[in-house]
Formats: C-alpha cells, structure tokens, sequence
C-alpha cells in the first residue's frame, strides 16, 4: 500500500513540473530566462573587447646620425598578449605580462637599442638603422603600428681606388674619380689648387685629355649633401715629362776675388738629374764649387772667390729618362746697365745735366754718351765718351753737363759704362727737356689775364696780345686807360689805376726783360 501511495505521488509531481517547464523559455541575447513579468538581462560577450589597443599612429621620422630618436607604440590593455618590435624582419624587443609580472626580453644586442615603456629608444643612430620599424601585438589577427626611420647622414668622399696621386705620361688622357657617400646624395664638385680645371667642374670623375705638365697639380673633390659640413679629398696629379730649365738670371754680374751664384729653375717628373758644365760640356770643379737644392726646385751653384777663368758661360743641363733640357748662364765682369737719377726736366734754357751711377765690380774706364734733339732724326745724333770713374766700392756716380742746347726743346740720350771686361748693355733711353722762358710766360699771364682797356679791342680779348707790344708800347697803353684826376690846388694831374692795370704792367714789364735777356 505504501509503495502504490508513493508511485501516485510521484506522478502527479512530475505532472505540475511539466505544467511549469512548458512555461519557460530560454531567452535571445540579453534575457536568458523569462518568468512572467520579471526578467533577468545580460550584455552580450564579444571577444574583441577584451584585446589589447594600440593608441599611436604610424609616423615618418627623418634624423640626423648620431642623433636619438624614440617610436611611439602606446598600448593600452596588454594583459597577457605579448608585444614585439621588428626592424624589418629583425626581432629587436619581445615584451610578455605574465601574472607574476612582465617580462621583457631583448633579442637584440645591440646596446642602443632600448624600450620606454611600451614604446622603442634608439640612441646614436646610424646610417644602417634606417627602414621601417613595426610594434606588433600577438592578437588573432595581429594587431601592428609601423613606423618608417630616415637617416640624414653626412657626406663622407674618397678618392676612387683610394688612388690619391696618380702618375701619367704627357700627351695621355687620365680621370680622376672619387666616391662620395650620405643621405641625402651628395654632389661632388672640383676644384684644383692655384689653377684652373681641363674639365667640367661637377660630377663624380674629372677627365684629363692629353695630359700637358701645366695640368700637375693638386685636385680636390669636394662632396655636399646640406647634411653637417662638406668633405673633401685631395688627389696629386703628376704628368711626367722631359726637364723643362730655365735661369734665374740670364747675366750674373761680379769680379775676381768675389761671390757670385748661378741658379736655374727646373720641372721634370720623375726627378731629374742636375749638373753644371762649362761651356764646352766642361764639368765644373766639384773640390771648389758646391751645388744646392731647394724646395722650389732652384739649382744652384755657389762661388765662393770668382776666378778669372770663371768669366763666361755656364749651362744647367737637367735630364730623366723622358729627355734633357738646359738654359746657358753668363758669369760676366762687365757693368751692370746705367741708372739715371737726374729729373726731366731741366732749369736750364741751353744746357742740361745728366747726373747717372752704375754698379761695377773693375773700375769703369770710360762713359760713352749718345744724345739727339726730338726733331732730329735717328742718325744725327752725337755720340762722345767721356773719361771713367774709380770707386772704392762696386757702384760709381758720373755726372756729364750738355751745352748749346735749345731751350724749350726735348732730347733722347743713352749711356754706357765700360771696364775692362766690356761695354753695358743700355737699360734705357731718358729723356730731358730744357727750359723754355716762354712758356713760362705765357703760364703766368694766363693764369692771371688782364683785360685790355682799348676801346678797339673787345672787352673778352685776353691781355696776352700785350705780350707782342714793346715796353714803351704798353706803359703808354696805360697810361692812355688811366683815371685823371685834377688837382684844384696844384694844377697837376695825377693819374690812378686799377689793381689789375698794375698786374698788367708787371706781367708785361718782366716778359719784356725776358725777351730782351733771350735775344741779347
């Protein structure tokens, strides 16, 4: 009986639990159950919401090397995601938020590279960290930032096969060349110490066509980028050649028992070889005369007491394997050429003097003079010598006086010195003038002109015309212009005249005693 009350029990339970369970229904997102007027929501899961965000913006960054530069990746919700940055395809930095904390690993070895925060530090940059940098999350999908990095790098140049001189032969054609790098691409330009270039200045080679000695020199290459300071590097072009010599002095003037010095200059590459001979091809005395050489390529060779048989000619022969050349010198005990040291212009009216010195190292024997007027031609001039000079020293003073000269007139004159050892050459042709008393004349009355009172004449006449006038001529001239003025008391007249009128009588009372002297 008790079990048959149980199972009916059972079956009118399991009855009012249907009734109910048929009343349920399960809920669309944001109601999971529904019991009558009361019902409880839910917001929905999206499993986005729960990933890490990245707050930065992709950037562009331009620096100079050597510089620091941080790029920005701000995240926000890491949790447990981790973090990598990438240059390229380079790990550099891995970062991981575990429960028991962070851990950061650097990949990279590199001590420049660092993280602040969540973002990258590169310190010193370097021309090779430019590209393109990435901060990328573990996500699914990946979740990244990128950032591009530009290095502005200054230029830097050498020369091409680090060839820094380069060695032709005449008549060959040669480039010079230099690499320059930097970001930007610098420009190269050329230069060439104290010359000018065979070439185009610009460009990363420079050609040389049929190479001449005139193009050795120092060539530099100079490399701009508007980055830092520009670069340069230098490169020596050396042409080799045959020896070109030349003298310092053609003449080299002394005396026995003196001092003397012969000197060529010489250009040759490669170097040459220099040696003194006699003329004849006679080597000189290597016990008695000793040779120099300096930086400027001057050869010389040093006398220290002049000896008789030293007089004459020398040659500086230099040769090398191209070819020789050579240039005479003349070892001479003549005189040096006359120097003049009188003025132009003489005081005189019809006689001049020529004051002249010359360095001579025997004592001058005589002076020969040539002299001729400006209106005469070159073949009538007059030639005289006169005697010599002795001098206890190498420089000697003459002095020679010219009469029956023409006043006002222009002469040309030569002078040569002559001792022992031969004539001077003429250093010049000086030239005077006498003095001209009618110029002089002339000068000063117009400088102060006079106006003539003549009632004839026109007032604008310049009173020089008085000049043709006689003395008595021209007193009677001012007289007749003069002021009268009577005296009452007296009865004599006095005559008064202007300032002026008084210039004028004096002017042409002096013009006529310089006429009267001239023609006396």
């Amino acid at each position: 009986m008790f079990l048959a009350a149980l199972f009916l029990a059972s079956c009118s339970v399991y009855e009012g639990l249907s009734d109910s369970v048929t009343d349920l229904v399960f809920g669309q997102p944001g109601s999971p159950w529904t019991t009558g007027d009361n019902d409880y929501y839910y917001d929905p899961l999206n499993p986005e919401d729960t990933f890490p965000v990245i707050t930065s913006s992709s950037r562009s960054f331009s620096i100079q090397q050597g510089d620091s530069v941080i790029l920005p990746c701000v995240v926000q919700n890491l949790e447990e995601y981790s973090l990598i940055w990438r240059h390229g395809n380079q790990i550099l930095w891995v970062l991981q938020h575990r429960p028991d904390g962070p851990i950061v690993e650097a990949v990279s070895q590199d001590h420049r590279i660092g993280l602040n925060g969540t973002s990258l530090m590169l310190s010193r940059v370097q021309w090779k960290d430019a590209g393109t940098y990435t901060c990328e999350l573990s996500t699914q999908p990946r979740r990244t930032l990128n950032h591009t990095l530009t290095v502005r790098v200054p230029p830097s140049v050498y020369p091409a096969n680090n060839r820094s001189e380069v060695t032709i032969r005449i008549g060959s054609t040669v480039t010079l060349g230099c690499h320059a790098s930097g970001y930007p691409t610098p420009t190269v330009t050329w230069t060439r110490k104290g010359g000018n270039l065979p070439g185009p200045a610009e460009g990363a080679n420079l050609t040389v066509h049929e190479a001449v000695p005139e193009d050795n020199g120092v060539y530099k290459c100079t490399a701009t980028n508007g980055v830092g300071k520009p670069a340069s590097t230098s490169i020596i072009l050396q042409v080799m050649h045959r020896p070109k010599v030349w003298a310092e002095k053609e003449e080299v003037y002394s005396g026995v028992g003196y001092e003397a010095t012969i000197a060529c200059y010489v250009e040759a590459e490669p170097r040459p070889q220099v040696k003194f001979y006699r003329l004849g091809d006679i080597p000189v005395d290597p016990l008695r005369l000793y040779k120099t050489f300096d930086v400027n390529n001057r050869y010389s060779l040093h006398f220290d007491h002049v000896q008789l048989s030293d007089f004459g000619y020398h040659t500086c022969n230099a040769s090398n394997f191209i070819g020789n050349s050579s240039a005479i010198i003349r070892l001479s005990g003549r005189p040096k050429p006359v120097r003049f040291t009188s003025l132009s212009q003489g005081d005189k009216e019809n006689t001049y003097t020529l004051v002249w010195d010359v360095e001579s190292y025997a004592p001058v024997l005589a002076y020969i003079i040539a002299y001729r007027n400006e209106s005469d031609g070159e073949d009538e001039g007059i030639k005289l010598t006169v005697p010599g000079t002795t001098s206890s020293s190498i420089y000697h003073s003459y002095s020679h006086n010219f009469t029956q000269l023409e006043p006002g007139a222009t002469y040309y004159v030569q002078v040569t010195a002559k001792n022992e050892f031969g004539l001077s050459d003429v250093n010049e042709t000086f030239t005077f003038t006498t003095f001209d008393p009618e110029a002089v004349g002339v000068s000063q009355l117009q400088a102060d002109p006079t106006p003539s009172m003549d009632a004839a004449t026109s007032p604008n006449t310049p009173s020089i015309v008085a000049a043709n006038l006689t003395e008595q001529q021209q007193i009677q001239k001012k007289v007749s212009t003069a002021e009268k003025v009577h005296d009452d008391s007296s009865g004599a007249f006095t005559f008064t005249m202007t300032p002026a009128e008084r210039r004028g009588q004096m002017v042409a009372l002096v013009t006529a005693i310089s006429l009267s002297c001239f023609f006396s």
